[in-house]
């Protein structure tokens, strides 16, 4: 048990001080924050806060009721005249002031006037300000209601999942993004595995340390220090989650963050798949690493990986449209693409357990399958140095390694 816990720890310090570690530590908290910063900055660049004016010829706005100040940060001042507010956006105490012609009841002519176009927020805010004002005349017990518009929801044939008009909530999301980071976290750990394979069995490393364990312990000793690889980042990557929905929810009061939840059942069918998912790729990644000579050459394996991996994304809108078709269903069990669509579906509908169970199972199968494979490839790869070993080999031709 000794020797399984050094070769883990040397696993682990070799690959997380490499500079290639933390740079894909850093990448996915990296492109998130860029993402958000760069949403921020869209939006406030389309925004502006400066109040705005506006002058009515028509006199039909002589009492006008005020927007809600809790949902309204734009202040809309009324002028006498038009030369006040003009003096007013001259000076910069304007953003723009709107000029409403006197026959507007029957023309709807109004009059903008701006140095700078003005926020789109401000746009919206005195359409909202006209409209409540317009209706509260005629038809008061309306005028609220004709400012608040429709709020269509989407919601599933079995009623279990509802997404609002203005985008899916976190909670639904959330699961799909955790997949992603798992996904990211397989093919960066099980990459880290079959370079670590190659480069030994390159240097020969891999023949002096056969020499004091046994392959069993070497095998199990690399597994679990890339498994404390994978969870290292995993945990960063949370903590940055965490951090993200707190900032978001509490400091910038996104509604989306604020409102976030947790969806167990989704992230239980998660769980099921990932562990098994992920022994089946660092398992693959050995078998792989013992049959080739050089680094160079497996790579192109690790490119068909991220195809399976990323296959489901491609479809993602034939499984949002037909969640409970057959090719979801099929991509549901097979290896390398279950956990991404089973996400996915999880977002429109609800995927029944008995399809989780048995993705679970038929991951497990092929997980077994890929460590047995990895556990011949191994053997065949110490006896075989400077050879490539072929998958014909490694089915068909007995190995016996005395340890």
């Amino acid at each position: 048990m000794k020797k399984i816990i050094h070769i883990a720890a040397q696993e682990y310090m070799r690959n997380v001080l490499k500079g290639s570690f933390i740079l894909a530590l850093l990448s996915i908290p990296l492109m998130i924050a860029l993402g958000v910063g760069l949403a921020l900055i869209i939006t406030n660049l389309e925004n502006d806060s400066s109040p705005i004016g506006y002058v009515d010829l028509s006199g039909l706005f002589s009492d006008p009721i005020e927007l809600s100040e809790q949902d309204w940060k734009v202040e809309i001042i009324s002028y006498e005249t038009e030369t006040a507010a003009r003096e007013d956006l001259e000076s910069g105490k304007l953003q723009a002031f709107y000029v409403l012609s006197q026959d507007y009841d029957t023309s709807n002519e109004i009059h903008l006037y701006y140095q700078e176009e003005p926020g789109q927020n401000a746009t919206r805010q005195f359409n909202d300000f006209i409209q409540l004002n317009l209706v509260a005349q005629r038809y008061p017990e309306l005028a609220d209601r004709v400012v608040a518009g429709d709020n269509v929801v989407l919601r599933s044939v079995d009623g279990k999942r509802e997404l609002p008009d203005n985008g899916p909530p976190l909670n639904i999301i959330l699961p799909l993004i955790i997949s992603f980071a798992i996904v990211m976290l397989i093919l960066m750990s099980s990459g880290y595995m079959m370079h670590a394979v190659v480069e030994e069995k390159e240097n020969r490393t891999m023949e002096v340390l056969i020499t004091s364990v046994s392959s069993s312990q070497l095998i199990a000793g690399k597994v679990i220090g890339i498994l404390m690889i994978a969870l290292t980042q995993l945990l960063s990557w949370t903590v940055f989650g965490i951090l993200l929905i707190l900032i978001a929810g509490q400091g910038m009061g996104i509604e989306w963050f604020q409102e976030a939840k947790i969806d167990w059942y989704a992230l239980l069918a998660i769980g099921l798949l990932a562990i098994p998912t992920f022994i089946t790729a660092s398992a693959l990644m050995v078998a792989i690493g013992s049959t080739v000579t050089e680094t160079q050459e497996a790579q192109w394996v690790v490119s068909i990986f991220m195809l399976l991996f990323w296959l489901p994304l491609w479809t993602i809108g034939m499984i949002g449209d037909t969640p409970h078709a057959p090719l979801p269903i099929i991509l549901s069990f097979l290896p390398f693409t279950a956990l991404m669509t089973i996400s996915i579906r999880n977002m429109f509908v609800v995927v029944p357990y008995w399809q989780i169970i048995m993705s679970a199972i038929v991951q497990i199968l092929f997980a077994l399958t890929a460590i047995w494979l990895a556990g011949k490839a191994f053997r065949l790869g110490m006896l075989g140095f400077g050879q490539k070993i072929s998958l014909k080999s490694i089915f068909r031709k007995p190995v016996e390694v005395r340890e």
